[in-house]
């Protein structure tokens, strides 16, 4: 009996451990900021663009999106129980994706995901948490959202590594990898259909936003390492869609700007010069957004590789 009982006790800890593993997350004290500070919404006006859409990627994943080739988009996940949405666009987009669930679908909106705190992702999320969706984020997106007093929703829970959801059947996995395009940076994966949300780290043919503003270079390599790991054949990117094959081009291209800025740098050459001797690979070169973004992430990357560097001082 004793026996018996000691093997219970270890199965119910190590079920216990396990299922700690899969979930570190922590209810947020959403009271203390009642009568927080915040700015005016700017995205609260008429929806610009070319309208809304929510497009089925395959069974009960949907994807919305504002603009089809800039975004901001997420992943929607529909089942009987009710819908999981991956950030939130804007307040007039997020309003009007929550009336389209209704519509559609006629269940409410249960979980709201923020992949990181950057307004074009986190503005409107609001909305979804009035309607009685439970808002989650990284840890480190709570301290942004109240610092730059974004007009939003402060998340009813947050966690540090990882937190799985479970939902009309469905498993939805939120990963913290590392930082990378943001601190508070997490994927979200969907393992019935190989899919994950990958927000501006992911990218299609298209070369990283301006600057690389908000950049975690080491966090950004192992992120994309990392999902290159993982089995996935459809990436929201939160701007486009993507597939693996093309972050294996976008991690090479990340490594070989970084390795060529750092070499010019112990050079002792000059920015100037720099812009005339950092190479791109000719497929790179026919990115859609290269021509608008080449410089600015030579400057993003320099600004990084400059402040991580320390020679004979």
């Amino acid at each position: 009996m004793r026996i018996f009982r000691f093997c219970l006790l270890a199965l119910v800890l190590a079920f216990a451990a396990t299922s700690w593993a899969q979930d570190d997350s922590v209810a947020v004290d959403r009271s203390q900021y009642a009568s927080r500070e915040v700015y005016p919404d700017p995205t609260a006006g008429p929806c610009e663009g070319e309208g809304h859409q929510l497009v089925q990627i395959n069974g009960n994943l949907y994807r919305h999106v504002l603009r089809p080739l800039t975004g901001p988009s997420g992943l929607v996940l529909i089942t009987s129980e009710g819908a999981l949405v991956v950030d939130s666009e804007g307040t007039c987009a997020a309003q009007s994706v929550l009336d389209e669930i209704k519509r559609r679908f006629n269940v409410p909106v249960k979980y709201l995901i923020l992949t990181h705190a950057h307004f074009d992702h986190i503005a409107g999320s609001q909305v979804f948490q009035n309607a009685g969706a439970i808002v989650i984020a990284h840890k480190n997106a709570l301290e942004p959202i109240i610092g730059n007093k974004y007009p939003g929703a402060v998340p009813d829970r947050v966690f540090t590594r990882q937190m799985n959801i479970t939902l009309g059947g469905e498993t939805v996995e939120l990963h913290r990898v590392a930082p990378s395009h943001s601190n508070s940076m997490i994927q979200v994966y969907f393992p019935k259909y190989k899919a994950m949300n990958c927000p501006d780290v992911c990218r299609g043919d298209t070369l990283p936003f301006q600057d690389l503003h908000d950049m975690y270079y080491d966090g950004w390599i192992e992120t994309v390492e990392w999902i290159l790991k993982q089995d996935v054949e459809f990436i929201d990117t939160g701007h486009d869609t993507a597939n693996l094959p093309q972050q294996k081009v976008h991690l090479d291209y990340m490594i070989s700007l970084h390795d060529q800025i750092l070499a010019l740098i112990r050079q002792g050459r000059t920015w100037e010069e720099m812009i005339r001797n950092v190479h791109f690979s000719d497929h790179v070169k026919k990115f859609r957004n290269f021509e608008s973004n080449w410089t600015m992430n030579m400057l993003g990357m320099y600004r990084w590789v400059d402040e991580h560097h320390r020679a004979l001082y």
